[in-house]
């Protein structure tokens, strides 16, 4: 039962990093939530990747979360254009 509260608080994060990115991008959908959430899970991946190879002091924990939703709105904004990319070929 615990993992199974793990998962869903994972989801919920990646969820809200996501949506809070949503206010960023131009013309997404806030209930298209496959894009939300792939976008958010990208963006805490390889933001906190990217976060513990630069080395991020504990005195500036916040820098790391600013790397992960920059890194979020960017995977957003690409996987938005792939998806309407993709909508446009068939």
């Amino acid at each position: 039962m615990a993992l199974f509260w793990q998962i869903v608080t994972l989801l919920s994060v990646w969820l809200l990093y996501g949506l809070a990115a949503s206010f960023f991008v131009k013309n997404v959908n806030r209930r298209d939530y496959l894009l939300l959430i792939c976008s958010g899970l990208i963006g805490g991946l390889l933001g906190g990747r990217i976060g513990n190879i630069l080395d991020v002091p504990d005195n500036i924990w916040w820098l790391r979360e600013v790397i992960k939703f920059g890194i979020t709105i960017l995977s957003m904004h690409t996987l938005h254009n792939v998806f309407k990319w993709r909508k446009y070929q068939k």
